[in-house]
Parts: C-alpha cells; structure tokens; sequence
C-alpha cells in the first residue's frame, strides 16, 4: 500500500508586529490557531502576557491585531524592525 503524503502542519503562534517606546518598553502581538477551533491574539508587554482576544477566524484577528498596532501608533509606540 502506498504512503499518503502528510499535510505539514505549522501550528506555532506568529510575531505579527513588535512595538517599543522610548521609555523601554517592549510589545508585541502573537496570533494563532486555538485548539477546538479559531483564532487568538496575544499581546505581551516587556514579554507578560498582557491580555488576549479570541476570534472565529482568521481574517477578524488579523484585522484586531491591525487596529491595535494603529491604536499603539497612536499612543507613543514605534514599530521595531528585526
């Protein structure tokens, strides 16, 4: 009987953006696939948990993580390049 091909499966959460201030302080947003089903974001300050959003999909955690960085932007925080 022939082998089936595995599906390659990447179920680590994803930095989606890192932001600082220039008082020190590090965040950033982390998403990822929920176990059960879904989609979650994290956010973590100076790398705490800091609080989290579960969503059904994708698309409406990509956009809240979106929406967050432009409310940070909008706060002081800059956005730190890799």
């Amino acid at each position: 009987m022939p082998e089936r091909p595995t599906r390659a499966v990447y179920d680590e959460p994803t930095v989606m953006w890192r932001m600082q201030r220039d008082n020190g302080l590090q965040a950033r947003a982390e998403i990822g696939a929920r176990d059960g089903g879904g989609t979650v974001v994290v956010w973590f300050i100076n790398n705490h948990p800091f609080g989290f959003r579960e969503f059904s999909g994708w698309g409406a955690a990509l956009r809240w993580s979106d929406q967050l960085q432009a409310q940070n932007w909008a706060a002081g925080w800059r956005l730190v390049t890799d």
